[in-house]
């Protein structure tokens, strides 16, 4: 073996093992990143129910799993609403958002990705004879990483990858419902807000106006007197 072909191959497993280094990392900071939100939130909910338990106005709390869906993807969160009065709540939620924009995006012809973070929103809450009303305000904090492509199939196509820290107002309104006489709860939402890139290390990708719609599904915890 000549030893230029020795040195191609040496480099040719330095860069790989860089990579895989790079690749591993990167998957270890976002399984750490993702059981710190877990973590967070469960203690959050443990506080959350040990006080409203404590509570004498009885205020109930909620918790439960959801999936937003909106053109470009779909969230994924556990979430936890706070009663702070009878009819106004805390809506906390933690999870994964995975993002799908194909050519949506002005600066790339495709955009893919996910990440971690979390939302809080103030809700008031319109009592029915059967179920109750809900509008809320939320924000939204997502910490992303996007891979992206532009002349996708030509010699002279080019792709990369960014990390964003993305920002989220939007407001929702929905109805939500019982199960006859059990403790769990459905409903659905309609949102509409605005994605702000904050922080973006990389190439600018996608962002901007977004519609969505919420499915959440959720257990009432009420205190005992």
């Amino acid at each position: 073996m000549s030893f230029a072909l020795l040195a191609y191959k040496s480099e040719y497993y330095i860069i790989l093992l860089h990579h895989m280094k790079i690749s591993i990392q990167h998957i270890y900071n976002q399984i750490r990143l993702l059981y710190g939100i877990v973590f967070f939130f469960f203690v959050l909910v443990d506080v959350t129910i040990g006080q409203t338990i404590k509570n004498e106005s009885q205020n109930p709390a909620v918790i439960g799993i959801s999936v937003q869906l909106y053109p470009g993807g779909l969230m994924a969160t556990l979430h936890s609403d706070i009663f702070l009065s009878a009819n106004s709540s805390l809506l906390l939620r933690a999870g994964g958002n995975f993002t799908d924009r194909k050519d949506f995006s002005k600066y790339n012809h495709n955009e893919r990705g996910a990440g971690f973070g979390g939302s809080i929103g103030f809700r008031k809450h319109f009592f029915l004879q059967k179920g109750q009303f809900i509008a809320g305000l939320n924000a939204d904090l997502w910490n992303l990483e996007i891979k992206w492509k532009n002349d996708i199939d030509t010699p002279v196509e080019t792709q990369g990858k960014t990390k964003i820290l993305v920002f989220q107002p939007w407001l929702e309104a929905g109805y939500f419902t019982g199960v006859k006489k059990s403790p769990f709860q459905f409903g659905f939402t309609g949102g509409f807000g605005r994605e702000i890139n904050i922080i973006t290390k990389g190439k600018e990708v996608g962002h901007g106006w977004i519609g969505s719609v919420t499915i959440y599904s959720s257990i009432l915890f009420k205190s005992q007197s």
